[in-house]
């Protein structure tokens, strides 16, 4: 039975509601044919209460679970599976929510954190890894989802670890950072292996919410947005997240193999990045594409009920130049359409890219929600875009590119999302050529339901 909070906050609403059901099923239906060489598991994590919410929910603040779609010989398999974390447990053994969301912490009270695991998932050294930026990785079993615990680098991991570690594709290393004691940023390498190799402190200049960050293959780049995180006089605040556009945004560049005192700050407009598309330098040069906010009214506490997310506060994609000696940040426009969930091909990571690929509002133009119902494919050599529509009220997820084969070009692949339509109130599977995605899809998988939106996924190869 809904409360009257599920009742009434839109992120319990539609398919942005929970799926409260695990399972699996096999030898799906597929329209059209699904390529023999695209062999492997498309993996995506996303926020899903396994109960009703106490208070006022955030997006932000659901289980973690878990959607794996398995491809081989031309036939798709299915499961889901929520990630077993202490909390769930916790709350599974008395029946009901016991943790409080974001915007429910009180004055003078400790924070009490769940690991959902909700955000991300992620491959590295034989690892399957579901990721939240406020806890430890959780790790899975890749063919049956199950819990294995939270994993933490053999003891030598110091803090959290973002949701969004950078995957080398020439030295197979893993580069992420995590928060420490506010106001500073734990930075580590893991090498090829999966063993930590390098860890460095690096102080802020605030406690910031840093969601993600982008890499070069000289460089890492820290955004420091004006979205601040304090516990301190939280009734006057209004909740741990405040907007404070006096305060600018900061693009800490650090060398790769550098430490605290190497990190130097280039200042620019206020605004918020939940993610980069991807950066590289090019003489002298280091330029790093973005969906770029203007400003984040999604983190305040009136956002449970009212996201606001209107036109003129949506990201858009954008391009900072950095002058690395000079220090001047010049920021271009790339788009005016709202884009979220900037992928690009992975084999590009901290190269210089062409291809873009993101979620985006659809012709019918922005929802008041993150729901997006179109995908875009940018040019960025030509500066072309091309959009497949998907229908109001049929929102798409994050779009993933996998190459034809690893020596494939840039473009040569195919473009993976899942898709709700909700006239039929359920979920499918695309597969699109990447040289093409307006074009006929050349595959659906129909899932046996509704996947709720998520956040993010990655596809594993077979071996």
């Amino acid at each position: 039975m809904a409360t009257h909070e599920s009742a009434e906050n839109p992120f319990l609403q539609g398919n942005f509601g929970p799926w409260r059901e695990e399972g699996e099923a096999f030898d799906l239906e597929v329209v059209g044919e699904l390529p023999r060489d695209l062999s492997g598991v498309y993996y995506r994590n996303g926020p899903n209460p396994a109960f009703e919410p106490p208070g006022r929910y955030h997006w932000f603040d659901g289980d973690g679970m878990i959607h794996a779609i398995h491809l081989e010989d031309g036939r798709a398999s299915y499961r889901n599976r929520w990630v077993q974390s202490r909390g769930l447990e916790e709350e599974r053994a008395a029946g009901r929510a016991v943790y409080p969301g974001i915007f429910d912490m009180q004055p003078g009270e400790t924070p009490i954190y769940k690991n959902t695991a909700n955000t991300n998932i992620v491959w590295h050294a034989g690892k399957l890894l579901a990721l939240m930026e406020a806890a430890l990785p959780t790790q899975l079993r890749p063919d049956t989802l199950a819990t294995l615990g939270e994993y933490d680098f053999g003891g030598r991991l110091a803090s959290a670890m973002t949701a969004h570690p950078k995957m080398d594709p020439e030295t197979g290393e893993m580069l992420f950072f995590g928060y420490g004691p506010f106001p500073y940023l734990q930075y580590y390498v893991a090498d090829r292996s999966g063993a930590l190799a390098n860890h460095e402190v690096i102080d802020l200049a605030w406690g910031a919410m840093m969601h993600d960050f982008a890499l070069t293959k000289d460089h890492v780049v820290f955004v420091l947005c004006p979205l601040v995180f304090s516990l301190e006089d939280l009734e006057r605040r209004g909740g741990v997240f405040t907007w404070e556009p006096e305060r600018g945004t900061r693009l800490g560049v650090m060398p790769r193999s550098g430490g605290n005192a190497e990190v130097r700050w280039y200042d620019t407009d206020p605004c918020y990045v939940f993610h980069p598309l991807n950066a590289y330098e090019e003489g002298g040069t280091l330029v790093l594409d973005v969906a770029r906010y203007p400003r984040l009214d999604f983190m305040a506490p009136r956002a449970a009920r009212d996201p606001g997310y209107e036109d003129a506060a949506a990201a858009k994609l954008h391009r900072w130049r950095i002058d690395l000696a000079g220090g001047a940040v010049r920021a271009e426009p790339l788009d005016d359409v709202a884009t979220e969930f900037p992928r690009a091909d992975e084999r590009r990571l901290g190269r210089k890219h062409r291809w873009g690929y993101l979620a985006a509002a659809g012709p019918e133009g922005t929802t008041r929600m993150p729901e997006f119902t179109a995908l875009r494919r940018y040019d960025l050599e030509r500066g072309t875009i091309e959009t497949r529509a998907f229908g109001a009220g049929n929102g798409v997820g994050e779009p993933l590119f996998v190459p034809r084969r690893p020596d494939s070009a840039e473009d040569d692949g195919y473009v993976l999302a899942l898709a709700y339509e909700q006239a039929r109130n359920t979920s499918d599977f695309y597969v699109l050529d990447a040289r093409n995605i307006a074009g006929e899809p050349i595959a659906r998988v129909v899932l046996p339901h509704r996947v709720p939106y998520g956040f993010h996924g990655n596809w594993v190869p077979a071996a």
